[in-house]
């Protein structure tokens, strides 16, 4: 993310993937300062959920509001897709936070 913020909608978006898309989504989240790529990839595993896992259907549009879970300011995400397939968008709205990373 460019700017550490609270996220407050999320939008999923398989459009064109007909066939070749993916069953579920989830996304994890969390607060990072510093670190190697190696370390973020290794403790994301770990994050806290943001998006619990959803249904996902072919060439389709879905929003999330009441679903996202409230944990703060985050910097970083990891979007999940079960088992695997294509994801057109992946889009997330909310406030900048005052808390700087």
């Amino acid at each position: 993310m460019a700017q550490p913020g609270e996220i407050t909608k999320i939008d999923v978006d398989t459009a064109h993937f007909k066939g070749n898309f993916p069953d579920r989504c989830s996304i994890q989240a969390a607060y990072v300062t510093g670190g190697t790529e190696q370390s973020l990839i290794t403790q994301s595993m770990f994050w806290p959920v943001l998006l619990p896992e959803q249904k996902l259907a072919m060439d389709k549009q879905f929003f999330f509001e009441e679903q996202v879970q409230k944990l703060g300011a985050i910097t970083h995400i990891r979007f999940n897709i079960i088992p695997d397939g294509g994801v057109s968008r992946l889009r997330l709205w909310g406030r900048l936070s005052e808390k700087q990373a």
